[in-house]
């Protein structure tokens, strides 16, 4: 028996919450939904979820530092933003987090539940942990060794990575520049690898 797929939703508008809870739940997903985006990080932190649906602009928290947050923290988890307010730099962050779909709102049952099973789709690729690894490492090399991919990483972000077999949360945790993620999951960083992804965070073009 396949498990039930587990979504959260994050948007403090009732009718949005209300539409996703009865599309997603007819569509065979369990689904959960809050208001707030710090209640949202703190379920999506502590709870088993494959997916979390957000808003990009919640009463309490920008959307944006909820998607980052979860990014480096759960990489596994997937992320759909669902927005009335989208803009070009904000799907272009999002595009670079590895986001799996940015959906305007008002938008179909149909639309939102083909954008996850994309995203699940994606997620539910077996990785393979030694190639993956491998994969890690030859990108972190590339970045330290050649300072033109390593600009583009940096300013592109997973739309650099787009050809590479590697699974969401390898991407996410690059892009991001998740050390604690990328030496637990690929082994210890050489002094280059880690003074790159040193770099990558402070300049917070994420």
């Amino acid at each position: 028996m396949v498990a039930t797929r587990r979504i959260l939703v994050v948007d403090d508008e009732p009718m949005v919450t209300r539409g996703c809870r009865r599309t997603l739940s007819e569509a065979g997903y369990e689904v959960d939904a809050v208001a707030t985006g710090h209640e949202g990080l703190r379920r999506a932190m502590g709870g088993d979820f494959d997916l979390v649906v957000t808003d990009l602009k919640l009463p309490d928290l920008d959307g944006m530092a909820l998607v980052r947050d979860l990014r480096q923290k759960r990489p596994e988890v997937a992320i759909v933003i669902i927005t009335g307010f989208g803009t070009v730099p904000s799907a272009v962050e999002a595009v670079k987090l590895g986001v799996a779909a940015y959906i305007e709102k008002p938008f179909t049952p149909q639309e939102i539940t083909d954008a996850i099973a994309r995203a699940l789709a994606a997620v539910q690729v077996e990785d393979k942990p030694r190639i993956q690894a491998d994969l890690v490492r030859d990108v972190l090399r590339s970045a330290a060794g050649n300072a033109g991919f390593g600009e583009r990483l940096r300013t592109e972000g997973s739309r650099v990575l787009s050809g590479l077999a590697l699974s969401p949360a390898a991407k996410a945790a690059i892009v991001s520049g998740d050390i604690v993620w990328i030496e637990k999951e690929c082994g210890e960083l050489s002094a280059e690898e880690r003074a790159w992804l040193e770099s990558r965070l402070e300049a917070e073009t994420w």
